[in-house]
């Protein structure tokens, strides 16, 4: 392996141990009105495809540690394949985005 590629991983897992140390803070923390345009969108797609209502429950959710697993709950079930091509509203569509981006 390569130095360069060494000190890539090593970047990766310290971004990864921040993320983690972020989501533990984070966890128990009150939602509030976060992920709120997330829920309605989540409800009108609920109407026609029912995989949104366990997402949109979890929307529902007291705490942002809860909303937050819901996310990646949902959206880790969904076939990569069909992620990239699924046509969402805008905020679902931005969760997906971060969702993606978190993955890589």
């Amino acid at each position: 392996m390569s130095d360069d590629a060494a000190k890539l991983d090593v970047e990766r897992l310290e971004s990864i141990q921040r993320l983690e140390s972020l989501t533990e803070t984070l966890r128990d923390r009150p939602a509030g009105d976060l992920f709120r345009a997330d829920l309605e969108e989540a409800r009108t797609m609920a109407q026609h495809d029912r995989r949104f209502k366990e997402l949109a429950s979890g929307l529902e959710a007291t705490t942002l540690g809860e909303r937050l697993h819901a996310i990646n709950a949902f959206f880790g079930q969904i076939p990569a394949v069909e992620l990239a091509t699924l046509t969402l509203p805008p905020h679902l569509s931005q969760l997906r985005f971060i969702y993606l981006s978190s993955r890589s």
